[in-house]
C-alpha cells in the first residue's frame, strides 16, 4: 500500500510477546491476521465518526478557506472516499493496513503548503494541511487485539 499504513511490530510489548507465542503455536497468523483486521475496520471507522485520533485527542478543525471551498463541514469525510478505501492485507507473518491512496498519508501525517503537486507540476495552492491520525492502535485497540490473540492461544492445539 502506497498511502498510509498501520504498521505493527512484533517487539518487546505484551502484545509483541503474544503474538510471538501466538507464532510459536500456530505458525500460520492469517486466521487471528483476518479477525484483527476486521476489528480494526470497526475501530478506525469509529474514529472516523468521532474524528479523534487513536489517542484520543480530536483532529484539528477544518480552516475556514476549507469550509469555505467543502460542501459541508465534516473532516475527512466529504464523499467518504478517504474511509472507504481501508482495506487490509494478511499473509501468514504479517498484516497491512492502511489506505493505498496517497491522500492518506497527506490526512494521517499533515503537509506543508507545497510539498506536493499537481498532475501539471505546479504546487498545490491551499496551505498547510495538519495531521489528523486515524490509523494507529488505542488501548483500547491493544486490549482488544490482546482479547483475540488470547482466544487462540486458549483454543486446543488439534494436530
Amino acid at each position: 500500500m502506497a498511502g498510509a499504513m498501520l504498521d505493527v511490530v512484533i517487539d518487546d510489548s505484551a502484545v509483541g510477546k503474544a503474538l510471538e507465542e501466538l507464532i510459536r503455536r500456530l505458525g500460520d497468523l492469517s486466521p487471528p491476521f483476518n479477525d484483527i483486521a476486521e476489528y480494526l475496520h470497526q475501530s478506525t471507522d469509529d474514529r472516523f465518526r468521532q474524528k479523534v485520533a487513536p489517542d484520543g485527542s480530536p483532529w484539528a478543525p477544518l480552516s475556514a478557506v476549507t469550509l469555505a471551498r467543502k460542501k459541508g463541514t465534516s473532516i475527512l469525510r466529504e464523499k467518504g472516499t478517504l474511509q472507504d478505501t481501508l482495506r487490509h492485507q494478511v499473509t501468514s507473518t504479517e498484516l497491512a493496513f492502511g489506505t493505498d491512496r496517497p491522500y492518506g498519508a497527506v490526512h494521517q501525517f499533515g503537509q506543508k503548503k507545497g510539498a506536493s503537486g499537481s498532475a501539471k507540476g505546479r504546487p498545490i495552492p491551499w496551505g498547510d494541511i495538519p495531521a489528523r491520525p486515524y490509523l494507529g492502535l488505542s488501548s483500547d485497540d491493544e486490549t482488544e487485539v490482546m482479547h483475540i490473540i488470547h482466544d487462540y492461544l486458549s483454543q486446543p492445539v488439534t494436530g
